[in-house]
């Protein structure tokens, strides 16, 4: 990794990280998950639950609980919805996560070039 360590921002364990929302504990369960994994990786451009049931086979009840995981979890962001009619689009707000499985377990998100980490 190009940075040093001074550059990178510590969040602790009891919260989320500030502006990025990194969650550590729900990032490794669901990067965990071939299903949520593959949703995440797809959504580089702004996507629905719809979409995504479609693009993954999905039922449309396991798209939306693995969109909403991926949204708490912090590695998807909700775009601004026009109307109650309209439907939640979706995409990536992490650019890249790392996760070491050294002693400690360190998880590292990065959005924009700054990047956070946690150490478990």
């Amino acid at each position: 990794m190009s940075e040093t360590a001074e550059q990178l921002t510590p969040c602790t364990r009891a919260q989320r990280d500030d502006e990025l929302g990194c969650n550590p504990d729900q990032i490794i369960e669901l990067l965990s998950d071939d299903d949520a994994r593959a949703v995440f990786l797809s959504a580089e451009e702004p996507t629905t639950v719809g979409e995504v049931s479609e693009e993954h086979d999905l039922p449309a009840s396991t798209a939306y609980r693995k969109v909403e995981q991926l949204h708490e979890s912090g590695l998807l962001t909700q775009l601004n919805r026009q109307s109650g009619e309209t439907p939640a689009y979706y995409v990536r707000s992490i650019d890249h996560v790392s996760v070491t499985y050294d002693e400690p377990l360190r998880i590292e998100c990065t959005r924009k070039g700054k990047t956070l980490y946690c150490e478990h």
